[in-house]
């Protein structure tokens, strides 16, 4: 089975933000599994919450990284996660978040939450994959999560600021005949994890269609 990519939202007791932070990067860090890699973990703006990023490749094995590396964690509240089997990650601006911990000027950056219209779901997702480029705007990837309660399509954005984002959405996303809401969450802070070529096999397993390349330019 191909790997699967997952965003994990990790919700944190009121208090407990820096002792969950530190212990859940130390048991992230320990983690050494080859049936998951952590690509990343960010720090969320509007609660003090995080996400975890992950490309699982044994799902049966899953439950148990939930249980022992992240929900062990003091100060852990509650988990959910996204889990994305098919989707397009560009590779061009993935690779500019693989650099983040290397002193590589941060970027503002988003995750929007895309609920469809029932019955244009393909017609929507690959209007939205085929996005014109903008000057002030990445799209890093559009995966299907239609099994989430919260969206059928969650889209990872990165920018030059916040305002760019926000205008994006509604300028670009919620325009596309068929989406029927969304909802987008900032991004404070980033902790990279993987090495480059975990990066490069999360692009490989998501390719870009020709399309798709030619209208990201």
């Amino acid at each position: 089975m191909k790997p699967t990519l997952a965003v994990i939202h990790v919700d944190i007791a009121a208090g407990a933000d820096e002792l969950a932070r530190e212990r859940l990067v130390e048991n992230l860090q320990a983690h050494k599994n080859p049936c998951l890699t952590v690509l990343w973990i960010n720090w969320i703006r509007e609660r003090a919450d995080l996400h975890v990023v992950c490309l699982i490749y044994d799902l049966e094995l899953f439950d148990d990284f939930l249980v022992n590396t992240i929900r062990s964690a003091p100060g852990v509240r509650g988990t959910s996660a996204q889990l994305a089997f098919d989707g397009v990650v560009r590779s061009e601006a993935l690779m500019d978040v693989s650099l983040l911990n290397t002193g590589w000027d941060r970027r503002a950056a988003a995750t929007v939450q895309v609920k469809l219209q029932p019955g244009r779901d393909d017609e929507v997702y690959n209007a939205l994959c085929r996005l014109p480029p903008h000057e002030l705007v990445d799209v890093v990837w559009v995966v299907k999560v239609f099994h989430s309660q919260d969206a059928d399509l969650q889209i990872l954005l990165l920018g030059e600021r916040t305002a760019a984002l926000t205008g994006y959405v509604m300028s670009w996303i919620r325009t596309v005949p068929g989406v029927q809401d969304t909802s987008l969450t900032s991004v404070l802070d980033w902790r990279i994890l993987a090495a480059t070529e975990e990066f490069v096999s999360l692009c490989e397993r998501f390719p870009e269609s020709t399309e798709t390349t030619q209208a990201g330019g």
